[in-house]
């Protein structure tokens, strides 16, 4: 299995290669370690090419758009076959309401360079979904791959980013007993049009709220979407990751 977004470059991982050998050792083949800034894009870089079943994707998360240098991101866009995405990026209302002029403008400058780059694309969207549209709309087609990480919109909104040509990406979020509106898109979204993530260390899935999450964990989302959809496990994770091998080109 693939875990398609998580951030081994965090602070919070001081033993990253203990929580390589705990992914490889659950089944876990693969991860992709996303960057939220120019640092930690950097550190996802070095990390990939420490360990061969780590990937990763360079980007400058809404959060950090203030420090967005749009020459030193082309920098850290390298020809190798470790880089797979430019991300995370997007928009984020939540946490900052007073700069959303300046995050589409980042936002749309580095959906601009992934495309100069032939690489997909991994999207950040807190309490921004009608600007986010806006944006992928006014940017489709996504020719060489777009997701939404973490989802945690509507079945509705899923429907109109996925007529885009947009992915989704489910996280531990999914598990939790109040995300109704995420149960109703894990159960009707069409099988090729998502895979699953840890976002780790955050979104934690049950049974392990609490405690700090890990790339191995992302067993659990699958295994709870294949309930939800009354599915073999081991059939969904098969699909889901031919879905995500082929966007990320692994």
């Amino acid at each position: 299995m693939i875990d398609t977004h998580c951030h081994l470059n965090d602070a919070k991982y001081e033993d990253v290669d203990e929580i390589v050998n705990n992914f490889l050792q659950a089944g876990v083949e693969k991860a992709i370690c996303v960057g939220w800034d120019l640092k930690s894009s950097k550190q996802a870089q070095d990390i990939a090419y420490k360990y061969p079943s780590v990937y990763y994707a360079v980007g400058v998360h809404p959060d950090e758009c203030s420090s967005y240098n749009a020459q030193e991101l082309q920098n850290l866009i390298v020809k190798d076959n470790k880089l797979v995405a430019v991300g995370e990026i997007g928009l984020d209302y939540y946490h900052n309401k007073e700069n959303k002029a300046q995050q589409k403008q980042v936002f749309e400058n580095q959906i601009l360079i992934a495309k100069q780059h032939k690489l997909p694309i991994i999207i950040h969207c807190r309490d921004a979904f009608g600007d986010t549209l806006e944006i992928l709309k006014k940017h489709a087609p996504f020719d060489y791959g777009a997701v939404m990480h973490c989802y945690s919109g509507s079945w509705e909104f899923a429907k109109q980013i996925i007529s885009l040509g947009v992915k989704i990406s489910f996280t531990g979020s999914v598990t939790f007993n109040n995300a109704k509106n995420l149960h109703e898109v894990a159960k009707n979204i069409p099988l090729d049009s998502f895979f699953f993530e840890t976002d780790s260390p955050y979104m934690t899935p049950v049974p392990n709220r609490g405690k700090r999450n890990e790339p191995k964990l992302v067993l659990d989302v699958a295994r709870f979407v294949a309930k939800l959809r009354n599915m073999d496990e081991n059939k969904l994770i098969s699909i889901t990751d031919k879905t995500a091998k082929e966007f990320f080109n692994l």
